[in-house]
């Protein structure tokens, strides 16, 4: 498995990251979902992706209660924008998922300028400055979910939003606000500057066939630009398949780079 640093943010991560957002969907019991979580721990998935709104933050805390905490990175989200509603979610994602800390939170779905303008306003950034300080989110961020163009020219620029978990796949499907060939440059200009850049809807929400997987996720991989690549794993199978490419893809890549 790959491991590096995610941005200026000091956290290492597993390039492969865990998305959790559909794992109720497989996995009946919350104690499904945590034996999951710990067979990706144990092939090397040491990056976890969650959200208040997935409703697996449970499935998360039953694995990290069995665990030491520092074995993982956990990011999770919240799409309150109001002080008193985000304070009680960041509240929340520490009760559930059973930490005294949150590696990284992220104000999920952020879809334009003024929704960021939005949640200064009403609070919520108040509220992870807030529970920054005192120890409880260790880094702050935002999900730009399937948009790009200003609202990734807003949340770039953003001198205290360090991660930036957003849509890319091979095609640029699913996007919204501008071409993808541009949307990949906003990506590369927040890699260099240091931002920790995540992507996700790598294989579109899983509207491809199976048999293009493979080369969805590579292309993923492939993306130097991304410290890691999101991908929804639901079952013991996506473990396999998902370790597999990642892990060849590293090969690959060191290959390359001792050649040149």
């Amino acid at each position: 498995m790959e491991y590096l640093t995610y941005g200026k943010t000091g956290l290492e991560i597993s390039r492969l990251c865990f998305g959790a957002g559909r794992l109720k969907d497989t996995c009946k019991t919350i104690e499904a979902g945590a034996k999951l979580m710990l067979k990706a721990l144990d092939e090397g998935i040491t990056f976890w992706d969650t959200a208040e709104g997935y409703g697996t933050q449970p499935h998360l805390g039953e694995a990290v209660r069995q665990i030491n905490r520092d074995e993982i990175v956990i990011q999770t989200k919240t799409a309150n924008k109001d002080h008193e509603s985000a304070a009680a979610s960041i509240e929340k994602a520490l009760r559930e998922l059973q930490t005294e800390y949150i590696d990284v939170m992220l104000l999920h779905a952020i879809s334009s300028p003024d929704d960021l303008a939005r949640r200064e306003s009403e609070g919520a950034f108040d509220a992870f400055r807030e529970a920054k300080t005192a120890g409880k989110i260790r880094v702050i961020g935002c999900s730009t979910h399937i948009y790009t163009g200003d609202v990734m020219d807003a949340v770039i620029d953003h001198p205290e939003i360090d991660v930036i978990l957003t849509t890319a796949n091979k095609e640029g499907r699913m996007l919204e606000g501008g071409p993808f060939d541009k949307h990949l440059e906003y990506i590369e200009r927040a890699y260099n500057l240091g931002k920790g850049i995540s992507i996700m809807k790598v294989v579109v929400a899983g509207d491809i066939p199976e048999e293009d997987m493979p080369e969805w996720i590579e292309w993923g991989f492939n993306l130097e630009t991304a410290h890691a690549v999101n991908l929804g794993i639901t079952e013991d199978q996506h473990i396999t398949l998902d370790v597999g490419l990642a892990r060849e893809s590293a090969r690959r890549r060191l290959i390359q780079r001792k050649a040149a």
